[in-house]
């Protein structure tokens, strides 16, 4: 019996000295006025940068994902770029850019800083909310508004 509340009081010792990691935030994220995606998740807050499901932004512009590994080869249009994960830099047509933050994986998909992918991939532009819980892809937006 000494063993196992030796253990418990290390490991309640331990959780009190570790502080817990904050967890994601869903943010809504539309493309010209329309949600990506309906149910959520598509978007999170991670450690303080916006990412978003590369995946569904593929998908979105029409593009094509290649799946190499750890590494995801995105083209759209003219752009072809490069992201690994765990990685904070993306190859893009050829060059390197650094992003916001590391790729990485949640739910099997990898995500991507998503100011870094709308610029510089789709070459759209994206508006954030000023509490981040809100993003919006343009591409085909009214010039008058």
């Amino acid at each position: 019996m000494t063993r196992f509340g030796a253990l418990g009081a290390l490991i309640f010792a331990v959780s009190l000295a570790a502080p817990a990691a904050a967890a994601d935030r869903n943010v809504k994220l539309t493309l010209d006025g329309r949600p990506v995606d309906r149910q959520g998740g598509v978007a999170v807050l991670h450690n303080g940068v916006i990412y978003a499901d590369v995946v569904d932004l593929v998908k979105s512009f029409n593009g094509l994902l290649t799946f190499q590994g750890t590494a995801t080869v995105i083209s759209i249009g003219a752009s072809t770029a490069t992201i690994t994960v765990g990685s904070r830099t993306m190859k893009l047509n050829g060059g390197a850019l650094t992003m916001r933050g590391p790729v990485f994986v949640r739910n099997g998909d990898p995500y991507v800083p998503l100011d870094a992918f709308i610029t510089q991939v789709a070459k759209a532009k994206v508006r954030v909310s000023p509490d981040r819980t809100r993003a919006d892809i343009s591409v085909n937006a009214n010039p008058l508004s």
